[in-house]
């Protein structure tokens, strides 16, 4: 794969900023959304090739929105990681495990997005 585009879809702007300014370029587009309705939109729109969704976010959190993004038949597909402040295991039961990939404790480095990247990709 010589291009990847990825989704993050998290509440923090300056998160979706600093992640587009360390990974856009070298084969890698990064869009961003700032809720879990625009991260669903832009993921219908965009079809990228992998999702990162914050867990925590007011409104629709990243665990429903991953459930509605898995509910299209044309996203289902498409590998997903979730980004959390604390351990994963700490805040999830094993039904919510079932439908992601990865994750990422955050603040992330831009090795912890290749590598999801790479268990999925030739990156």
């Amino acid at each position: 794969m010589n291009s990847v585009k990825i989704l993050i879809i998290d509440d923090d702007e300056d998160l979706i900023v600093s992640t587009k300014i360390l990974l856009n370029g070298n084969g890698i587009e990064v869009i961003g959304a700032i809720n879990g309705e625009e991260g669903i939109k832009k993921a219908l729109e965009e079809k990228p090739d992998y999702i990162f969704i914050d867990i925590d976010m007011p409104g629709m959190d990243g665990w429903e929105t991953l459930k509605k993004i898995k509910s299209h038949e044309e996203l289902k597909n498409i590998p997903v990681a979730m980004l959390t402040a604390t351990s994963l295991s700490d805040s999830i039961d094993r039904e919510e495990i079932e439908g992601i990939n990865d994750y990422i404790t955050k603040p992330f480095t831009r090795e912890d997005i290749i590598e999801c990247l790479r268990q999925v990709y030739d990156f």
